[in-house]
């Protein structure tokens, strides 16, 4: 048995009808707090619609640790500061650093989006990167652009030149 509720937030502090990143899958709407009974225990659930259109149901513990608000005015400043620093040596064994990539793409945090796209930036426009590099160069580049565009109110086109801009600007300070 299950039923929705499109009240506020139901004690989960996630309100209906508002705008969210959900850490590795980018942003979203919570769209719904449902409560269904599984194995005889009432459990309570927020109904999350992507942007991709998918629809993810999320229990309420695990909501609290995967969803978090969308990037306010300090966190594009720290994802601006991160753009214009230097790239990140490329140390230690290929496996171990495509991990390490992994975890923070899983962990959709803007700042750990924006150092994958600036450490692998150089090696994207020299077309060296290896395609599983860059296939997480892709993801972590099409989430942060999807939440500039709503953390800056612009355009996806916008926060794509945007971070451009901002990893140009850092080159200039490098060369």
């Amino acid at each position: 048995m299950s039923t929705a509720s499109r009240s506020a937030n139901a004690g989960s502090g996630i309100a209906v009808g508002e705008t969210v990143v959900y850490a590795g899958h980018g942003v979203g709407e919570v769209v719904a707090h449902e409560r269904k009974r599984v194995d005889g225990t009432d459990r309570e659930s927020v109904v999350v619609e992507l942007a991709t259109g998918l629809r993810v149901t999320l229990p309420l513990a695990q909501a609290a640790e995967r969803l978090r608000p969308v990037a306010d005015a300090e966190a594009v400043e720290d994802v601006r500061r991160i753009l214009n620093a230097a790239p990140r040596e490329r140390a230690g064994r290929w496996n171990q650093r495509h991990n390490e990539t992994k975890a923070k793409l899983a962990a959709g945090r803007a700042t750990d989006l924006a150092q994958i796209i600036r450490d692998a930036d150089p090696f994207e426009r020299a077309a060296r990167l290896s395609p599983a590099e860059r296939n997480v160069y892709l993801q972590a580049r099409t989430l942060l652009v999807r939440e500039l565009s709503l953390a800056r109110d612009t355009e996806a086109d916008e926060a794509e030149a945007w971070i451009d801009t901002q990893i140009r600007v850092g080159d200039g300070k490098r060369d």
